[in-house]
């Protein structure tokens, strides 16, 4: 089940690096364990992420949006990244990325996706 390329819903949901969302009922864990012939025998978010190269995404009531990347510099998900936050960008008025490829974490607001590089140099400020 699918909600279109680059669609930013409220909730949860798998971002692929192709642009498909996927929405998650409820819990990333709990839609691991309900698919697990998509989620390849990832036992959690993380190794989903990492295995599959998807984005973690959940936008919350108030706009405010948590994203769990593979790679923080990594061209397709930056590419993936833009094209999420600028195609939604009324959706959302703070993010988060947290990659699993290092420590800390980027805040972001709507105006760091004015374009490409705009992007890369949010995403390179790190706390």
């Amino acid at each position: 089940m699918t909600n279109g390329l680059y669609i930013l819903r409220r909730g949860a949901s798998w971002l692929t690096m192709e642009g498909e969302v996927i929405p998650v009922p409820s819990f990333h864990e709990k839609w691991l364990a309900e698919h697990p012939e998509e989620a390849q025998g990832a036992s959690d978010v993380a190794e989903l992420i990492q295995k599959k190269r998807w984005i973690s995404v959940i936008l919350f009531e108030d706009g405010y949006l948590e994203l769990i990347v593979p790679e923080r510099g990594a061209q397709d998900v930056g590419r993936s990244l833009f094209e999420l936050l600028s195609r939604n960008a009324l959706s959302w008025s703070k993010a988060t990325v947290m990659a699993m490829d290092g420590l800390g974490y980027s805040l972001l607001d709507p105006s760091d996706v004015a374009d490409e590089a705009s992007l890369a140099a949010a995403l390179d400020r790190t706390i």
